[in-house]
């Protein structure tokens, strides 16, 4: 293809290779570990760290049936949380795939097609309707062209380029023909700025649900190591052997590391996502599944998340005599017959919905003249059997020149003023009257509209304590409208605003700063940084942010929120960055992401508190028992029953029923662990009564730690219905579903027949049996009021220490 035409020059083949040496490839080259460093760092953590020394106790002790379970369960829990975080890897890959993988580019005189990533700033290519721009370029040659930046900027409506304008990488090519310079490429590019922002979100802080199970690791290692300990040498001291010792360290090891945690919460997360992917909703990161429970503020994007991201005429101006069919005609006419742009597709669109297109067809066009930015407007003769006419349609501004009566020239202008501060962007109409002059037919206002659900969606968000705030590229008198209309409101900050942030959060943001971003409703105008900083600000003062969106221009917030949710259509890039990725359009899957989240995060925190009561209240009782009576009030098999049938059955908690909070949750450690520590202290007060009574009576120590045995399971398993109801008594709604009811119940009956039948322990008498179900009860019932009465105090001490905000406006 020749290029003297277009009065530019390329770069030589030799030219070309030299910048390629110097700028390297077209592409966004991440760095990463690779796939089994990433694995063997799976090892690495406060859970897999206490399971691996119960690995160890296991090969000195000589115990390999429990090596092999203990082994398989650690194997489980990696390869869980590897599989899920190789899905995360796949955001700055589909942002390298954004770039267009052939160019039509001039080396040595002639255009040809190579690959877009051997594409060097200085070389001048040729883009066509369709095309993806495959660098940042400089418009050289043309006359104008639409393209569509929405991904890449955020804004809804195609934007005109000319000479000496910027085309962004990704962005299409909607109409027009394009002689351009490359002047950046790769991770220079304005979306190669965006994949250096995912990549850093992603090597950034771990997530509410890492820190949550690294605290109740931590606890647990300190509390469990110092008991193991203090076990070991009484036994030492009393004269047992070493072998024996390690042994009896290795099956406390084994109660005390809660290695059924990690499995517990990832199923139950991995359940509701199931039942998320049944509302059309696809969850690529378990972990985001508890922190949509905790979120308080979400950022949403407005084109393609709260807009339909699809231009459409509404309310249509109507002048004098005129009526919408004439307009329409009208307008039909002057629109571009076959490389229509969006804002003539929707004119077509309005047209036949409305019916108002029958007489256009009527007519033949003559003469048409395009779009130009210079005119900005189009102009077409035609005729039919009701004669000639002369339309044009473009710019108010400019068809405004064209109209010779003052008065109509004004009220023209009014009206105009009048859309824009509604958010409106307008094209006139007018037509040559029988005199030669023009006469304006009417006003199209042009708008990309709310989808269907979203002003519902808004308000059911802010019931639930989250915090709206609508991030676009648009400008303010569009973002103003849509914000109006949607309920989320008109506290604005606009693009020059929050660049001086993004100047500030060099350092760190001021106070005014952090109050700024806080109040806000709407950010107008913002760019891919924008969007990351605000997402970052908030995050760092205490909030957890959800970022939804469809762009590119999205995808470092998506990855930056601790919980990203692309909506339907989004980009790749977007898709591969959010942890959540909604299929069907509009957001009201969001609400039941968040009602499921809040539930799961009920039963996780459940379990937590469940398995921290009884490491506390079977370890400690162990350690303080064989200090007062020298005697183990448990054999070896016994403890290893216990954890057996305390860890497995529980597995059934993911299925139970859990409340939903009107407010968002998170997880508090310091509540947890006081909450798990007092119900733990309370059972080991209750089994030191029965552990004393029992040796009072000159029971045996084969009954005693029989009849301590059945105690501790019965009373374990109650201690669950205690913990699923939270702040509530078990007597309350919801009640325990069938399939968490079962198991539990279930594994209390197998710890009875065990003891009654004599099972690897000594047998107890039906009535010991009847005794001990009647004092685990009565205990359950006690510890229940005083749980109910601990969270109060604590709530009442909180609320005094740190009075709740009101979260929504």
């Amino acid at each position: 293809m020749n290029a003297k035409k277009h009065n530019v020059t390329g770069l030589t083949s030799q030219e070309a290779r030299e910048l390629l040496k110097k700028y390297g490839f077209n592409e966004i080259k991440e760095k990463e570990e690779t796939a089994l460093a990433r694995f063997i760092k799976k090892f690495v953590g406060p859970i897999p760290l206490m399971i691996e020394a119960a690995l160890v106790l296991s090969v000195l002790a000589g115990k390999w049936e429990d090596f092999v379970i203990i082994a398989i369960l650690l194997a489980v829990n990696v390869s869980v949380d590897f599989l899920q975080e190789q899905k995360a890897h796949k955001a700055l890959a589909a942002l390298k795939e954004t770039l267009s993988p052939e160019a039509l580019v001039l080396r040595d005189g002639v255009f040809k097609s190579i690959p877009a990533r051997e594409l060097v700033p200085g070389d001048v290519v040729k883009i066509g309707i369709g095309d993806i721009v495959p660098a940042d370029c400089e418009f050289v040659d043309g006359a104008y062209a639409d393209v569509d930046q929405s991904t890449i900027t955020g804004e809804s409506l195609p934007v005109q380029k000319k000479k000496g304008d910027v085309l962004y990488a990704s962005s299409i090519v909607h109409k027009g023909s394009i002689i351009a310079r490359v002047v950046r490429t790769g991770r220079s590019t304005f979306i190669g700025r965006s994949a250096a922002l995912v990549a850093k979100a992603a090597s950034e802080e771990e997530s509410n649900f890492q820190k949550a199970i690294f605290g109740i690791g931590k606890f647990l290692i300190t509390l469990s190591s110092i008991l193991v300990v203090i076990v070991s040498a009484l036994l030492i001291a009393r004269g047992e052997g070493l072998s024996e010792t390690i042994r009896f360290a290795l099956v406390l090891a084994v109660a005390s590391i809660p290695v059924a945690l990690p499995a517990v919460l990832s199923v139950t997360m991995a359940i509701g996502a199931s039942a998320l992917a049944r509302k059309n909703a696809i969850v690529s990161h378990f972990q985001s599944v508890e922190d949509l429970a905790g979120i308080d503020r979400l950022c949403i994007d407005k084109t393609g998340t709260l807009t339909k991201s699809k231009l459409e005429v509404e309310r249509p101006k109507v002048y004098g005599a005129f009526t919408l069919e004439d307009l329409f005609t009208y307008a039909m006419l002057a629109s571009e017959p076959v490389d229509q742009s969006a804002i003539e597709r929707a004119i077509f669109r309005f047209a036949e919905k409305r019916q108002v297109d029958t007489y256009a067809h009527e007519f033949t066009v003559d003469v048409f003249v395009p779009f130009d930015p210079t005119r900005k407007m189009t102009e077409a003769t035609a005729h039919s059997g009701r004669g000639t006419v002369t339309v044009v349609m473009g710019a108010p501004q400019a068809v405004m020149r064209k109209i010779a009566d003052s008065q109509k020239c004004t009220e023209l202008a009014a009206d105009v003023e009048a859309f824009a501060q509604k958010g409106y962007r307008t094209l006139a109409v007018a037509v040559k009257g029988e005199h030669g002059e023009f006469v304006p037919v009417g006003i199209l206002p042009i708008i990309d509209p709310p989808r269907d659900d979203s002003r519902e969606v808004v308000a059911s968000l802010k019931q639930k304590g989250v915090v709206i705030k609508m991030l676009t590229g648009d400008n303010t008198a569009i973002a103003r409208y849509i914000a109006r209309i949607l309920g989320i409101g008109e506290r604005i900050v606009d693009a020059a605003r929050l660049h001086k942030i993004r100047i500030r959060r060099k350092h760190d943001p001021t106070d005014e700063d952090v109050h700024l971003v806080e109040e806000a409703d709407v950010f107008t105008e913002v760019v891919p940084e924008d969007k990351y900083h605000i997402v970052d600000i908030l995050q760092k003062h205490g909030h957890i942010v959800a970022m939804t969106g469809d762009g590119v221009n999205d995808a470092p917030a998506l990855k930056k929120a601790d919980v990203g949710i692309a909506v339907s259509g989004a980009s790749p890039a977007a898709r591969a960055a959010a942890d959540v990725v909604l299929l069907d359009s509009g957001l009201s899957v969001i609400n039941h992401a968040i009602d499921y989240a809040r539930m799961i995060f009920a039963k996780m925190e459940s379990y937590a508190v469940f398995r921290i009561s009884e490491t506390i209240r079977i370890i400690l009782f162990i350690t303080l028992a064989i200090i007062a009576f020298d005697y183990s009030p448990l054999s070896p098999i016994m403890i290893v029953m216990l954890a057996l049938l305390n860890d497995i059955p529980v597995m059934a908690i993911a299925y139970d029923n859990a409340p939903v909070s009107r407010e968002p949750i998170r997880w508090q450690l310091r509540q947890t662990l006081i909450v798990a520590s007092l119900l733990g202290i309370l059972g080991l007060l209750s089994s030191f009564l029965l552990f004393f009574w029992l040796n009072m009576k000159g029971f045996s120590v084969a009954a005693i730690q029989t009849m301590l045995f059945l105690k501790l399971d019965v009373a374990g398993h109650s201690t669950l219905y205690l913990t699923r109801t939270g702040r509530k008594h078990f007597w309350e709604r919801p009640f325990p579903s069938l399939k968490f009811f079962l198991p539990a119940f279930s594994s209390r009956i197998i710890g009875t027949l065990i003891a009654l039948f004599g099972i690897l322990v000594e047998p107890i008498s039906l009535t010991a049996v009847a005794a001990i179900w009647l004092y685990a009860t009565v205990w359950f019932v006690v510890n229940d009021q005083i749980k109910v009465f601990a969270y109060r105090l604590f709530d009442r001490f909180v609320e005094r220490e740190h009075p709740r905000p009101k979260l929504a406006h």
